[in-house]
């Protein structure tokens, strides 16, 4: 169907307007979100049109990527409809869709007002709480209204989802299964039991409620994800590459996009041709699918590959036959997230695409993923040698680089990391140089370590670990080991051909494309997940002692023969 709205009369009759809230709502269902704006735009102009025509228009234009006005009209709505639970209702509903949070607790702190006896209001008011950071206040609310009622799935839901943000999976467990015995068709719900069940490491479980997921709810971005690392994780990569096709999809709002008039690349052949490859996610996911580059370069006639300034140094010096380009983080004026690479002749490159892009059309299986163990990433000789003579000054023959945390600090991930002071009994190993690779200012935790248990962590403060990616590569170069959580500074000691090992939260990540105790890119790398039912301060113990030593032990023997 092809419209112009130049064409579409401004209605003036309620049939008239009728006629075109229903038109573009049938183009809103097709997701032609832009003539489905056309229609609804008009049918604005009718004085006594109904206000859901505001919640479309703004869902249009989160669709269409244009958040800051999609906002804006959400604002409006409020301001006209804060007396009518109804209308809050579905405002709030929509808020809570596109991650307008904090409009979603004004929303709905006015529906539950109004409307004391509906669970679903206090539930939507949860999930804002929640959404926007105040966990504990969600669980309060949750935790008065369930024995109220208690047959609502919806509620069960939201507060599994507030335990999961502060205790874990493991423990939003029940919460969830309540909630799908009391009602199996909320996609939501499955999604998290699917979430659940990988923490539980019951992989294949996870996978099928993933699809259950998408039957339910196919056009959503979250169940498309699940599906997406709970495929990986099991090595079941063409549904992989189906779910991955909704990874920057407009509707999730941590989406990214280069605004350049560039085919969009699609897997096509490279031969003859130039390729823009933009960054996206966070910098370990750079450089740890930096190791797509390689097999790129070969096979493209130019690669113009966009990355973190912090990197562009060593990614220069590892990519000698490709352009190196450093984005600039922007907003569009229409709201969505972009990055910008200057200095490119966008009339001269024939493709462009993001890095995940490449993963799902070139790895394909098992088979399609190299074991990238020696290194991919080149630190510069005199930087590699520099840091070479720095470690051998240390007083014993092993030297191990462990970091423990995130940059990226949230109430949701703060479960997926041990605090230093877990890792006591394998700082406690005799005969080892434990060397400080976490970025941030950790300097007043390495002192604890010190003042309490006697533990020297050896900090080279001259080295900038968050900004100096190839400084940190040489130094990392040099070490025996460096293990810690699923951060950058594992994946990128991995990338420079350093052993490693991920000692993570419960569950393999989706980057092991299968593999049980490690990931089939670096197939010497190791990893050992946390067991669910331990907490990190019992499990480290249990680590150290059946793990971390009988290494050390071996790697000993080794220096020494």
């Amino acid at each position: 169907m092809k419209t112009n709205a130049t064409h579409i009369p401004v209605p003036k009759t309620k049939k008239q307007y009728f006629k075109l809230v229903e038109t573009g709502s049938n183009f809103f269902k097709n997701e032609d979100f832009a003539n489905a704006l056309k229609y609804f735009s008009k049918a604005l102009n009718y004085e006594d049109y109904q206000p859901n025509l505001l919640v479309l228009m703004s869902r249009c234009l989160f669709n269409l990527g244009m958040k800051n006005k999609a906002i804006s009209m959400m604002e409006h709505a409020l301001h006209q409809n804060a007396d009518n639970p109804g209308i809050c209702d579905i405002l709030g509903k929509s808020c809570i869709e596109m991650s307008f949070f904090d409009l979603a607790i004004k929303f709905y702190t006015i529906y539950c007002q109004t409307c004391p006896d509906d669970p679903i209001g206090y539930c939507n008011l949860a999930t804002a709480m929640r959404e926007s950071g105040q966990i504990d206040e969600s669980i309060e609310i949750l935790q008065d209204i369930i024995p109220i009622f208690p047959e609502s799935a919806h509620l069960w839901n939201a507060i599994g989802a507030s335990v999961s943000f502060r205790d874990g999976y493991t423990v939003s467990q029940p919460f969830y299964e309540e909630a799908y015995r009391l009602d199996p068709t909320i996609a939501s719900v499955v999604s998290n039991l699917s979430l659940v069940y990988t923490n539980l490491q019951q992989y294949e479980k996870a996978w099928e409620f993933a699809h259950k997921a998408i039957k339910l709810s196919p056009k959503n971005f979250m169940c498309q994800r699940a599906l997406a690392h709970s495929s990986y994780n099991i090595g079941k990569f063409d549904d992989a590459f189906e779910a991955l096709a909704w990874h920057n999809h407009l509707s999730n709002p941590d989406s990214v996009f280069m605004p350049y008039k560039i085919e969009h690349w699609q897997g096509q052949d490279l031969s003859g041709k130039t390729i823009l490859v933009g960054a996206e996610q966070g910098v370990g996911d750079e450089v740890l699918l930096a190791a797509l580059y390689p097999d790129l370069i070969r096979e493209a006639e130019h690669v113009i590959i966009g990355c973190d300034r912090r990197l562009v140094p060593l990614f220069r010096n590892s990519f000698k036959e490709a352009t190196i380009v450093p984005y600039k983080s922007g907003q569009h004026e229409l709201g969505y997230k972009v990055r910008l690479y200057d200095g490119i002749e966008p009339e001269k490159i024939d493709y462009m695409c993001l890095y995940t892009e490449v993963l799902r059309h070139r790895w394909r299986s098992r088979e399609d993923i190299p074991d990238m163990s020696a290194g991919f990433l080149s630190p510069a000789e005199d930087k590699v040698a520099y840091w070479k003579e720095k470690i051998t000054q240390l007083p014993h023959n092993i030297s191990v680089g462990i970091c423990w945390t995130s940059q990226l600090q949230e109430a949701r991930r703060a479960m997926f990391y041990a605090q230093l002071e877990d890792w006591v009994p394998v700082l406690a190993t005799k005969n080892v140089n434990f060397i400080n690779v976490q970025y941030g200012d950790v300097s007043e935790e390495i002192q604890n370590l010190l003042d309490k248990h006697g533990i020297v962590l050896h900090n080279f403060e001259e080295l900038d670990l968050k900004d100096d990616f190839e400084g940190t590569a040489a130094m990392m170069k040099n070490l025996d080991l460096v293990m810690g959580a699923a951060s950058a500074p594992v994946s990128q000691a991995a990338t420079v051909g350093t052993q490693v090992w991920w000692v993570i939260h419960n569950n393999r990540f989706w980057e092991s494309f299968g593999k049980e105790d490690g990931t089939y890119l670096f197939e010497t790398a190791l990893m050992t997940p946390k067991t669910p039912a331990l907490t990190w301060a019992e499990f480290m113990p249990l680590f150290a002692k059946e793990e971390f030593t009988p290494w050390i032990e071996k790697k000993l023997k080794e220096k020494s023969a």
